[in-house]
């Protein structure tokens, strides 16, 4: 039983979710003509009822038709929130920009036991527990799960503390701008 390159490219990014696949990665992977893949898609879009195939810029997603998302959007509110804490994303924060990093520096920094947003870090698959040559203590550093959710290729992709700033004082500019920020 042969299987088609269009339900190939349905798996891919059926499994991607919100993420998406680049065409690249589809061309290289299935492996598929540009024109190919084009064409495979507009058949498939004419075909399935309740599933579409949309490109965005160079990133395919699955995304299902109106008519069924109503359905969809029942199941997802009755699931627990995936958002992280604030207390999470500090960790994940220090974690990201100091990596591989030690419990006990996570804890200096922040002044406060971090088990708890470690627990759920580890649990949601973003960091991972290595061991360092030499040293008995526990470090930890991010995963591919957390490139791929944050859109990153490699951690060196992070913005910069210079950048980090510099987006805040726009915001803060455009904030004031809007009279959002009247304090």
């Amino acid at each position: 039983m042969s299987v088609e390159k269009i339900d190939i490219v349905e798996a891919m990014l059926y499994i991607a979710g919100d993420i998406g696949v680049k065409e690249s990665s589809l061309i290289k992977n299935i492996p598929i003509t540009k024109d190919g893949l084009e064409q495979s898609v507009e058949l498939y879009n004419k075909h399935k009822k309740h599933l579409n195939i949309l490109v965005h810029e160079d990133i395919y997603y699955l995304k299902t038709t109106p008519i069924v998302e109503e359905y969809i959007l029942k199941l997802l509110k009755e699931r627990p929130s995936n958002k992280l804490s604030n207390q999470a994303l500090e960790v994940l924060s220090i974690i990201a920009y100091n990596q591989p990093v030690a419990r006990g520096m996570i804890e200096e920094l922040r002044g406060v036991s971090p088990d708890g947003p470690i627990q759920t870090l580890l649990n949601k698959n973003l960091i991972q527990r290595v061991s360092i040559e030499n040293d008995r203590r526990t470090f930890y550093k991010t995963t591919q799960t957390f490139l791929e959710i944050f859109g990153l290729k490699t951690i060196t992709d992070l913005p910069s503390a210079d950048e980090i700033e510099e987006d805040e004082h726009i915001e803060l500019f455009f904030n004031q701008l809007k009279g959002e920020n009247d304090e």
